[in-house]
């Protein structure tokens, strides 16, 4: 791709995530997403459609970076605390994003997003890691995943006193015994 498409929609994806910590998703424009880029507001539709495309991109890319250290975790089988440290990782490079959206409910799609990627993640991990073969996998990894999306989004919100180790180990714990339970079937 062109360098300079790429800082467009870099510069425009920065923008947004600039005006999440402010408003809510309602209430961000292009207008304001252009004049936050410095970008003429008919750039932005050479570049987008609409916001959501936007979020869609910033979605896809954090998506990316969550799978992929993922699959480092599914390739080398390290300690099952090793899967949400690498995790971890995305979230702390993020973590204006994941504040924001957390702290703000019109952005609780990007939070269901996530759950739906990590629910993913954690039936990979349990087919490829554990070799759990159960017909009710699917569900318990889905309630799995909302579980520690909750957690997160509650640790992100500043509700709790825990520190991310603290809140790793917990949603290790509450995850992986489970799958460690499921594997016994």
């Amino acid at each position: 791709m062109d360098k300079r498409i790429v800082k467009t929609k870099n510069n425009i994806s920065n923008a947004l995530l600039k005006l999440i910590e402010m408003k809510s998703a309602r209430e961000i424009t292009v207008k304001e997403i252009a004049e936050l880029a410095e970008i003429e507001r008919k750039t932005f539709y050479l570049h987008y459609n609409c916001i959501e495309d936007v979020y869609k991109d910033i979605e896809n890319n954090i998506n990316e970076q969550l799978i992929a250290e993922a699959n480092k975790y599914i390739k080398t089988n390290y300690k099952i605390t090793d899967i949400f440290n690498n995790l971890n990782k995305v979230i702390m490079n993020n973590i204006v994003f994941f504040k924001s959206v957390s702290k703000n409910d019109s952005y609780s799609f990007l939070l269901h997003s996530f759950e739906n990627i990590l629910s993913n993640i954690i039936y990979k991990i349990a087919r490829e890691n554990y070799n759990i073969k159960s017909n009710n996998l699917k569900f318990y990894t889905d309630f799995y995943a909302a579980g520690i999306v909750k957690l997160y989004t509650s640790w992100l919100k500043d509700e709790t006193n825990l520190t991310l180790d603290e809140l790793t180990i917990i949603v290790t714990r509450a995850c992986f015994l489970s799958v460690d339970e499921l594997s016994k079937e």
